[in-house]
């Protein structure tokens, strides 16, 4: 995948970086201000993204990156998956490798990589693996989870932005796919109201389906709108009791791709959402969104 070098400040140009993606929806959103502040850092250099297929679709067509290489889970699971994977990819060429994943196994894998330079926080016992290891100090620990990442990107040289946003980008063609999907039920031009109401962890991070439903239902009629329901496989439950409460509803869960639910949430009017990984896409995407705790 790619050779690199050092940066042009008394230094050879890095020319091609990994970074290494968290592997929760919800983080590798909160990660994307720090991927943009190290294509800043190193303008002229290729960023690949090492990934679980499952966060891919949050990095799709980030201009920050050149592409993508990603973890299989049968092949690259366990010690020997490992090996096999920092096997693939030492004839890279990679010179520098930002971990935003705080596991052992990134720093392990940029290390028997044969990775020269291997950045990242200072934990899980993983700080002989990396050549700069970040501290993790208390004032960080204090800031917003964007800032956590950003302060690696700020050990490397980079200046840390005042108010960095995450951001999403999507195509013009999924955009018209969404605003077809809303004229064939009848909601082209009306106002759109989302909500997620799964989450990972089981029901305690739930707002209950009943309010969720009675919250839309109050949208729906005093503004003459639509409701939509999102959620992934593991969410059809909770999306199915909205639904039932709420016959009017379009439930979408499972049937959509991530990318098609990025899509269609961009045209709500406003999201509704548990403490997940739709919270933090509506956000970066700039829909008002309602996060409940």
């Amino acid at each position: 995948m790619y050779l690199c070098a050092r940066r042009l400040t008394g230094k050879m140009a890095i020319k091609k970086i990994l970074v290494r993606a968290p592997n929760w929806i919800g983080d590798a959103v909160m990660c994307l201000p720090a991927l943009e502040s190290l294509k800043a850092l190193y303008p002229s250099s290729e960023i690949y993204l090492l990934a679980k297929p499952s966060v891919v679709p949050v990095f799709e067509n980030n201009p920050a990156l050149t592409g993508f290489i990603l973890i299989e889970g049968s092949r690259h699971r366990g010690f020997f998956g490992t090996l096999r994977l920092s096997r693939d990819m030492r004839s890279t060429g990679f010179d520098l490798a930002v971990l935003f994943q705080n596991a052992f196994g990134a720093a392990l894998v940029s290390f028997l990589a044969g990775i020269k330079e291997r950045v990242g926080y200072a934990r899980d016992m993983r700080s002989a693996l990396l050549t700069k290891a970040v501290p993790v100090s208390v004032e960080i620990k204090k800031k917003h989870q964007v800032f956590y990442y950003l302060n690696i990107i700020k050990a490397l040289g980079a200046k840390m932005p005042e108010n960095p946003v995450p951001k999403i980008y999507i195509t013009a063609t999924e955009a018209a796919s969404a605003r077809a999907f809303l004229e064939r039920e009848g909601l082209s031009g009306k106002p759109v109201f989302g909500a997620a109401p799964g989450a990972a962890f089981g029901p305690a991070k739930r707002w209950p389906v009943e309010r969720f439903a009675s919250v839309l239902k109050g949208l729906v009629d005093e503004y003459k709108g639509g409701a939509l329901v999102f959620g992934g496989p593991d969410d059809k439950e909770a999306c199915a009791g909205v639904k039932a409460a709420l016959p009017s509803a379009i439930d979408l869960s499972g049937k959509m791709t991530l990318r098609e639910s990025i899509a269609l949430v961009a045209l709500a009017s406003v999201f509704i959402t548990n403490d997940s990984g739709p919270m933090h896409l509506a956000a970066a995407i700039g829909v008002p969104t309602v996060g409940i705790f």
